[in-house]
């Protein structure tokens, strides 16, 4: 297969993860194709097992070559779009509108970074479903590369691992760090999970979630005078109370506070929140806060009416790769030697890559050429799809 079958075939698999569930993978169906890559790595020659939700793959360096490169892309699709009967078609941008269907337009004075994909072939959807880019590209890149490698010889040690459920942030969930690590000296690990190719990221928010309740005393509103207390209004007190940094008005490094999920009644209601900031200092005075808009509360009412849990998600993968960066300056050099821009952008989200990086593995994101992922206006790149294959290739060129 060349890599545009690769990644059609891929697409044609149904794995929206789960959020509901609990299982490893979330859904069934995301082990039918995790099992099917198994085979293909077999195929390849590779020593490769399905094991826990995970499909892992080895092979041997062929040049008595010690370093060993990782490799890790999730086969399971965001639940936020519909991700079954997916119609991928090929067409080359020439800058005018792409329409989708009769109400999709894919447009760069909407989405300006089109405008860097001129010229280029893109396989888009057909306005009704996502496409899967995110991140069966990340597969293709992965499959495609070693397939090459393999056959013109001189490789490293290759290990790969292909995980579920990382849209609902349980990528490492149940991952064989132990098995990755087994018979290994030198790691060069990377995520190949991105976007533009040109954006190489080893920084991410820090990231936490809050749960907040506030309890009411529900009396029948005629004779609810100094009586009734409605938690919906307390509720809606300590969201006012917070700091004002909201998503749809933060960028770059700036972090944010994000109401994600509101219910209630009159007796109890909860709101869900999610909390973000690349420095960990930041993160904690959102956090605290918190804790003072419900002190506040309860100290005005003269009651416990609001209660929190708070959790921390993930971390900032800089903080691990500061100390040990050599995976990032290796790609600093290749890019350099291919005369590809390289932009080192933080990543406003996180990636399976902090989880691995925290877990004493250091895994920055390279991109795949995808875009606007999540949603029925994602489009790839089969230009920067290929041309990432040879990135990873000059990496694996330059490991010892």
């Amino acid at each position: 297969m060349d890599i545009i079958e690769r990644f059609l075939k891929y697409v044609s698999f149904e794995t929206t993860s789960n959020e509901n569930s609990d299982t490893i993978p979330s859904s069934d169906k995301e082990i039918i194709l995790l099992k099917e890559l198994v085979e293909e790595m077999k195929d390849l020659g590779m020593d490769a097992i399905y094991k826990g939700g995970f499909a892992y793959g080895t092979l041997k360096s062929d040049s008595n070559k010690s370093d060993t490169i990782f490799l890790m892309a999730h086969v399971d699709t965001s639940p936020d779009a519909k991700g079954y009967d997916i119609k991928p078609r090929i067409v080359h941008y020439d800058g005018n509108p792409i329409k989708l269907s009769d109400d999709k337009i894919l447009d760069e004075n909407v989405f300006e970074l089109m405008k860097y994909h001129r010229d280029h072939d893109l396989i888009v959807t057909d306005g009704n479903t996502l496409l899967g880019a995110d991140d069966k590209a990340g597969i293709a890149i992965i499959l495609d590369t070693i397939e090459k490698i393999k056959l013109r010889g001189n490789y490293p040690n290759i290990k790969v691992c292909f995980s579920p459920d990382e849209e609902i942030g349980r990528g490492t969930n149940g991952i064989d760090l132990d098995y990755i690590k087994k018979d290994t000296d030198k790691i060069y690990a990377y995520t190949v999970d991105g976007g533009e190719i040109a954006v190489f990221s080893y920084e991410n928010f820090n990231a936490a979630s809050a749960k907040v309740t506030a309890k009411g005393v529900s009396i029948h509103p005629s004779m609810g005078k100094n009586k009734l207390i409605n938690a919906m209004e307390v509720i809606q007190k300590f969201h006012k109370l917070l700091p004002p940094c909201r998503p749809e008005n933060t960028e770059g490094r700036e972090g944010f506070i994000h109401l994600v999920l509101i219910n209630g009644l009159v007796e109890e209601a909860n709101y869900y929140y999610i909390l973000r900031s690349f420095e960990k200092d930041e993160l904690e005075s959102y956090k605290e806060a918190f804790i003072k808009a419900r002190d506040e509360i309860n100290e005005e009412y003269q009651k416990e009416l609001i209660s929190l849990d708070i959790k921390d998600s993930y971390k900032n993968m800089k903080e691990v790769i500061d100390k040990y960066p050599y995976s990032v300056d290796i790609v600093h050099e290749v890019y350099k030697e291919l005369n590809i821009p390289c932009i080192d952008y933080p990543i406003r989200g996180g990636t399976d890559g902090a989880t691995l990086s925290h877990m004493g593995l250091p895994c920055p994101n390279l991109g795949t050429g995808g875009d606007n992922f999540h949603g029925v206006y994602e489009y790839l790149d089969i230009d920067e799809m290929k041309m990432m294959v040879k990135i990873i290739t000059r990496i694996m060129d330059k490991l010892e």
